[in-house]
């Protein structure tokens, strides 16, 4: 009987096929539109299998930088035009859907828990080209994402 219950267990914890990561935007370094490409010193790395933050802290962002990169578990195309980004290898209560409104420049909606319910917060990014960012954010992208060095 522990036999089929550890089987049943290990055979449910196992995708049966790989997901395909397709997502609306091209891969690059995305900031907030009101943001100026040489002098960010945070925004959104995507290079092509991962999705996340990389970033400089602090006062006047004198420490860092710091990644907060998580491999994209599988996208699922929405009805809106949008596109669930599903971090990591399971769903959780939060959400990053994606849309693309140019090829450099997205809205990235964000859900999260609050105290109402979800919050629902939308942002439009444009995306850097790698030799527009100061050498600072140059040195972080090298660090954490070095397939975006050559965009």
């Amino acid at each position: 009987m522990r036999g089929w219950i550890l089987a049943l267990a290990m055979a449910g914890s196992v995708p049966a096929t790989a997901q395909t990561i397709s997502m609306p935007i091209d891969r690059g370094f995305w900031i907030n539109a009101t943001d100026k490409c040489a002098s960010v010193t945070n925004g959104y790395a995507y290079d092509g299998k991962r999705w996340g933050a990389v970033y400089y802290y602090g006062p006047k962002a004198s420490l860092g930088p710091v990644a907060e990169l998580e491999a994209i578990g599988r996208t699922t195309p929405l009805k809106d035009g949008f596109t669930n980004m599903q971090l990591g290898p399971t769903e959780g209560v939060g959400y990053f859907h994606v849309k693309s409104l140019s090829p450099d420049r997205m809205t990235l909606r964000t859900g999260a828990p609050g105290p109402e319910g979800i919050q629902v917060m939308d942002d439009t990014l444009i995306r850097c080209n790698f030799a527009t960012l100061s050498p600072k954010m140059q040195a972080a992208m090298r660090r954490f994402v070095p397939a975006l060095v050559a965009r």
